[in-house]
């Protein structure tokens, strides 16, 4: 059913009228918190084929609503989200709005309900709806709203700059649908794939920083991370160089042929049978990086090099998170077989011209990549150029505009599933966040 600009207006006002109820019954109470972010997101996006050309645009409202940590070690948080559709043309696909009955619209859901519980000094809990960001998987935040996991999430902090932290998450609500449902792969059931696991540990000390983390997608795929940066401070400007290794690996029954039919070439072995024929993954990938600061300048170069095609999706739907700094924005995930990908960014922060701007130009080139089953049917490279612009409006504090303009180009011969076909996008946000402490 299509949301209506009267039904966002009443589940506002009656928001409204709740959070008056809670400060008037707490107003001696600080510790109650709502974070409030109303988003106007705009896609344009053209690709090679005309027949996948469209736009959509929507104005998204969340309500990030907390309560303090009763008694020292229990509290509840909760986290609504509205969807409202603006407009959508060309072809009907869930961008920034659902997709119900063939056609593209607004919606709502309840994104995170959880029950935080931090029993001793230095570990938390959070039990229910939540997002999560961590190396292997994270909440997009580059749609109207960001989607969230279901399950369980810990972390400890034994001393300081030591975080320990795992989560086990059953199902999930796609980063633009109104459902939370259990994962899958491209030729299995939903629910199928009955969790997805992690843990990690991240330490820092002084100017290093070591992070290593282990994903479990129960029967389908694991991966194992490892990630280390130093900074090197000079008198007037700094260099952090970031180094990385990542792999990926086939973890049971439900790899089988096509069960990854974005990216993976296995539909090309002799005699496989796409959803029964047992498939196989061993990708490796590493890389290096370079971030030189001086004053208001950054400039970044980076590489990476894949083995075996690394895979960036742990379910169907998932569009991953990709750990390797040259990696695309928007698009393809540049880890394909034998791939070799250089990055190149120039950052600037225009503080003492027009405060609040900071703009960044980057440009990257894949090349040498193969079909991941047999090199001798595919060859590719790829190329994506990107202008990115954000303004904090000084006269509004939390007031943001961000826009994106990206540009992807491929030359293929013969099939290698994970290059795609030429891609522009526009992307534009004009976010205003609001934080109450009631």
């Amino acid at each position: 059913m299509k949301i209506t600009t009267t039904k966002l207006l009443t589940v506002a006002v009656a928001s409204a009228i709740f959070s008056g109820q809670t400060l008037a019954a707490d107003k001696n109470d600080n510790s109650y918190k709502l974070k409030t972010k109303t988003r106007l997101v705009y896609f344009d996006r053209e690709y090679e084929n005309p027949a996948n050309d469209r736009t959509q645009s929507a104005l998204a409202i969340t309500a990030d609503w907390s309560t303090p940590q009763y008694g020292g070690w229990f509290g509840v948080g909760i986290s609504p989200y509205f969807v409202q559709e603006i407009n959508s043309d060309g072809k009907i696909t869930e961008d920034v709005l659902t997709v119900k009955d063939g056609e593209a619209q607004g919606y709502a859901l309840i994104g995170q309900a959880f029950i935080n519980l931090t029993p001793i000094e230095g570990f938390s809990t959070k039990i229910g709806r939540q997002t999560h960001k961590s190396m292997f998987l994270s909440s997009s935040g580059s749609r109207a709203v960001p989607n969230s996991f279901q399950g369980i999430s810990a972390k400890y902090i034994p001393v300081k700059g030591l975080n320990l932290y795992g989560a086990v998450y059953n199902k999930w609500s796609p980063r633009a649908n109104n459902d939370f449902i259990g994962f899958k792969t491209d030729k299995s059931g939903e629910g199928d794939l009955k969790y997805v696991s992690l843990m990690g540990i991240q330490y820092k000390k002084d100017d290093f920083t070591v992070d290593a983390e282990y994903l479990n997608a129960k029967d389908y795929i694991s991966k194992l991370g490892l990630r280390g940066s130093y900074v090197t401070r000079f008198e007037d400007s700094s260099l952090k160089f970031t180094a990385g290794v990542f792999s990926s690996s086939d973890n049971g029954d439900l790899f089988v042929t096509a069960s990854e039919s974005g990216d993976l070439d296995d539909e090309d072995v002799a005699g496989s049978i796409a959803g029964v024929t047992k498939s196989s993954n061993d990708g490796l990938g590493a890389f290096l990086e370079a971030k030189w600061s001086k004053g208001n300048t950054q400039l970044t170069a980076a590489v990476s090099k894949t083995d075996d095609i690394w895979i960036e999706d742990n379910f169907a739907g998932d569009h991953g998170t990709n750990p390797f700094p040259t990696r695309s924005r928007i698009g393809p995930d540049m880890t394909n077989a034998n791939e070799t990908v250089l990055k190149l960014e120039v950052k600037y922060d225009w503080k003492d011209y027009a405060p609040g701007l900071v703009t960044s130009i980057a440009a990257a080139k894949g090349w040498d990549a193969e079909n991941s089953a047999n090199p001798s049917l595919g060859s590719a490279d790829e190329y994506w150029k990107e202008l990115a612009v954000s303004y904090n409006v000084p006269a509004i504090k939390g007031l943001k505009f961000t826009g994106v303009i990206h540009d992807y180009n491929s030359d293929k011969v013969g099939r290698v599933d994970g290059v795609k076909a030429d891609e522009t996008d526009v992307r534009l946000y004009l976010d205003y966040t609001y934080a109450f402490n009631l």
